[in-house]
């Protein structure tokens, strides 16, 4: 039964995964005030997707019940695997396909942070390789996208695991009492 779970959130993550490398992919491509648009329906579908597969889970265990912390668990478990697949498409993105737009992203990043005047050189310097590391470097890379999605699938899943739980059936009489 453990095995299932792993599979079907596995399966659920990349799903999700791949919506959401679709919706950055068409961000990189449309204009910027389309991004609204973009990140608001990437939302919608990830919190419609997340509640779907959550309650379809959750109608397996008709006769035990699925708890509020089971639906949330399998939510914080997609998330994981979301995040490996975001994770890997941003380390081949960034480091192979489109270098020039994630190059232009982080000097970008850098020169908002430099007009903002707080940072003295040594800070700037620190932040410039922070910044680089979390945008070309396959392991923080794959690590933030990984702990980013498993906590916003939490955070989502405080509400939407509401919605989903299922309580056990009370007045189920399979079970036999014969003596």
């Amino acid at each position: 039964m453990k095995n299932k779970f792993w599979n079907e959130a596995s399966h659920c993550g990349a799903i999700l995964g791949l919506i959401s490398i679709t919706f950055t992919f068409a961000g990189m491509y449309l204009p910027q005030t389309a991004d609204v648009i973009i990140s608001g329906l990437n939302f919608v579908l990830t919190i419609y997707l997340l509640f779907y597969f959550t309650k379809r889970r959750a109608s397996q265990f008709t006769k035990e019940g699925y708890t509020y912390a089971q639906c949330l668990g399998f939510m914080v478990a997609t998330g994981l695997f979301t995040g490996i697949i975001t994770g890997a498409y941003q380390i081949v993105a960034s480091n192979f396909f489109f270098t020039d737009y994630y190059n232009e992203l982080y000097n970008t990043m850098i020169a908002t942070y430099a007009q903002v005047g707080v940072f003295d050189n040594n800070m700037m310097d620190m932040l410039k390789n922070t910044m680089h590391s979390y945008t070309f470097s396959p392991l923080p890379v794959l690590i933030s996208n990984v702990l980013a999605m498993s906590l916003s699938h939490g955070f989502y899943g405080l509400f939407i695991a509401i919605g989903t739980k299922r309580e056990a059936d009370i007045f189920d009489n399979t079970t036999s009492d014969e003596e």
